[in-house]
């Protein structure tokens, strides 16, 4: 396994005079799944699509074992992203996606035998939660050593999520991940660290309960 760590501060972000994003740190290293939770509104996607290379900041610090990223660093596959949004245009097949992530769709369908005949399908054919779990699975099993997820579980089966927990595990092993979605119930089972987004700041959890102190959850 190679070792790689990714971390980010000083990540500032305002809209119209509102402050969305200050005082955010967060580090994530290979073999580990980090949640970041928070309520709707409270910056989440935002902040993945800044550290991805998306979108713009008011300032950012964005590091890849301790080299600043700077520039255009999308290019430099570091970093894989799944938008909350569809991420395979709907007239493209999963096959021609497969190979475009350099995926080996064998290792799809060895991990969910339900989903080979959807390969040969186009992103816009299938239902939104296969949809889905066949883009999760390509950003994952992609060579990135860094993959951010954002709202993943949306749309798909119970089922399917239980086998998807497995295969984070799994794949974590050789790279780092940072995923967030409002089922955070899975998040929490799947994660080694957890970080709270609220009042545009970022909070580590220690302990489930804090999720009730910051008015998270109401009850665990």
């Amino acid at each position: 396994m190679v070792n790689g760590k990714l971390e980010f501060d000083s990540v500032e972000l305002s809209y119209s005079g509102r402050e969305i994003l200050r005082s955010v740190h967060v580090k994530c290293v290979t073999g580990e799944i980090i949640g970041l939770l928070g309520r709707n509104g409270s910056g989440k996607s935002s902040l993945l699509k800044i550290v991805f290379g998306k979108s713009g900041a008011t300032n950012k610090s964005v590091r890849y074992n301790d080299q600043a990223l700077l520039g255009d660093y999308m290019r430099q596959n570091i970093i894989a992203y799944l938008p909350q949004a569809d991420l395979i245009p709907s007239n493209t097949t999963f096959l021609k996606a497969a190979e475009l992530y350099q995926v080996d769709p064998i290792k799809i369908t060895n991990t969910f035998p339900d989903l080979k005949e959807s390969l040969n399908r186009s992103s816009g054919s299938v239902s939104g939660g296969q949809r889905r779990l066949l883009e999760v699975l390509l950003i994952l099993f992609g060579s990135h050593p860094f993959c951010f997820f954002d709202e993943p579980f949306t749309g798909i089966m119970p089922v399917h999520i239980d086998t998807l927990e497995e295969v984070f595990a799994s794949e974590k092993k050789h790279k780092g991940v940072i995923i967030t979605d409002h089922l955070h119930k899975p998040i929490r089972r799947i994660c080694d660290r957890l970080y709270l987004l609220k009042n545009g700041q970022t909070y580590p959890i220690k302990s489930e309960e804090q999720l009730v102190l910051y008015g998270y959850v109401n009850e665990l």
